[in-house]
């Protein structure tokens, strides 16, 4: 095949990649396989911009907010009492990659955080410290949700507690860390490791190691709390691994190109420092980024061919979802078994996130469905359902829509096709229209299961969601 254009290229490798089952080759092979799709799926993304676009925006919110954010870490350590340990942290985050600018950024930011007094804040002030935190983390979470294809945000409550909770809890976790690698330093544990036969080489290992060990751990974990969505966690560990190997190397592209032998030093002067930390920001927000987006493709294998773009489905595809999403709930109701959750949903029917919560949407619309308020919500029907007509529900989904049609501007072409779609309704009613969904449920207990393999769905066929 000659590649002449990049959608020659991106057919080429559509067929290269999606030529077999990974799943069906547990050999080193399918473990390849997938992880070319999974890269390919995160350059595609990287190549279309939209994860750059994320990490410039989020770029603009950690500037407004990290002095407020610092200032209530600083708050909860110096309520600990290990205040002190914000610095060296601050340092040891940004010397990596900035060098000495590091340490001249690192004493601006203190300074500005010691010039903030949480103890003698008024009210309104302290409003406006927590407002301009909590917004900086909700845009954080909108930008994950956005990759993991997550339109449903945490609600206002959800929002605060949990926040809240991530801004105490982060200190801890740094105390945490901070004493783990004093007591790997201390000299009872050199001592212990040097009396082995290959203490040297242990404490080698280790101090190379444990960093990266400790780095994706913490990034899966910042993957598995930070979208409104459940992240599995050897998912959330991988893009945690592929996001500490991805930090390291830029911690490298920045000391050998950037920050050592950069002649826009010279031209931007004072300026450079903070030019730095805008660059060094916006990379450390698109390994983030790119990371979650590893996770996804690696919870979602599915979804690397097609991306995150809606699908559009045939007119009947989407009346089949619809109808098969209500009689999920109406099924799940009447056998007093737990009301689905949109997760539950999306690892039963294999399809995917979007495609479910617009089928919910419309459903939750005509008032045929509500959710709880239960977190995560559930989904149970609105009335009672003992005697509600398939048909009837198929007429509310095809006739309900959130904009209606001029009614003055019909024209007589208009009025005659739609006579005819009212006559084939009426007769596909005066056919089947009486059925139930509990008679269609009594049906399918009497009538043994349908093999697989003996029938293939248009939602299936048209949304290729099946892994």
């Amino acid at each position: 095949m000659q590649v002449r254009s990049l959608d020659d290229l991106k057919q080429y490798l559509d067929d290269v990649l999606w030529q077999d089952d990974p799943a069906a080759n547990s050999s080193w092979r399918g473990y390849a396989m997938r992880a070319m799709r999974i890269g390919y799926a995160v350059i595609r993304d990287i190549a279309e911009g939209h994860l750059s676009l994320r990490a410039m925006s989020l770029v603009y919110y950690t500037v407004i907010a990290m002095v407020p954010l610092l200032a209530l870490t600083f708050a909860v350590l110096k309520g600990l009492g290990v205040h002190n340990a914000m610095e060296p942290m601050l340092l040891g985050i940004l010397q990596p990659f900035l060098g000495d600018y590091g340490q001249q950024i690192t004493s601006n930011v203190v300074s500005f955080v010691d010039n903030v007094r949480v103890d003698v804040l008024s009210f309104v002030s302290l409003g406006v410290l927590l407002y301009t935190v909590l917004t900086m983390m909700q845009r954080i979470e909108l930008a994950f949700n956005d990759i993991w294809a997550v339109s449903q945000a945490r609600s206002l409550a959800s929002r605060v507690s949990e926040y809240l909770f991530a801004v105490i809890v982060a200190p801890l976790l740094i105390l945490l860390s901070v004493g783990i690698a004093s007591y790997v330093n201390t000299n009872l544990f050199m001592r212990l490791l040097d009396g082995l036969a290959f203490g040297a080489l242990i404490l080698q290992a280790l101090g190379a190691v444990m960093p990266l060990v400790f780095m994706s751990l913490a990034f899966a974990l910042a993957f598995s709390f930070i979208p409104n969505t459940r992240v599995q966690f050897s998912s959330a560990l991988t893009g945690g691994i592929v996001t500490t190997l991805a930090w390291k190397t830029m911690g490298w592209v920045f000391q050998n190109f950037i920050t050592e032998y950069s002649a826009n030093a010279i031209i931007y002067a004072a300026f450079f420092a903070v030019i730095l930390l805008m660059l060094f920001i916006y990379l450390g927000w698109l390994m983030l980024l790119i990371g979650s987006s590893v996770a996804f493709y690696h919870q979602h294998p599915s979804k690397a061919r097609t991306g995150r773009k809606p699908l559009h489905l045939s007119l009947q595809a989407q009346e089949e979802l619809n109808l098969t999403i209500a009689y999920l709930i109406i099924k799940r109701f009447q056998q007093n078994e737990p009301p689905w959750t949109l997760d539950e949903l999306l690892s039963y029917t294999q399809l995917g996130a979007p495609v479910l919560e617009s089928s919910l949407a419309t459903l939750s619309a005509i008032d045929f469905i509500r959710c709880t308020d239960q977190n995560p919500p559930r989904y149970l029907p609105s009335h009672s359902v003992d005697s509600t007509r398939i048909a009837d529900l198929r007429l509310q989904l095809r006739t309900w829509s959130r904009d209606q049609l001029n009614t003055r501007s019909v024209v007589a072409e208009q009025i005659q096709i739609r006579r005819f779609l009212e006559s084939v309704e009426h007769e596909g009613n005066r056919h089947c229209g009486g059925q139930t969904f509990t008679e269609l449920m009594q049906e399918q207990h009497q009538r043994p299961r349908l093999s697989q393999h003996s029938q293939t769905s248009p939602t299936e066929t048209e949304s290729e969601e099946k892994p």
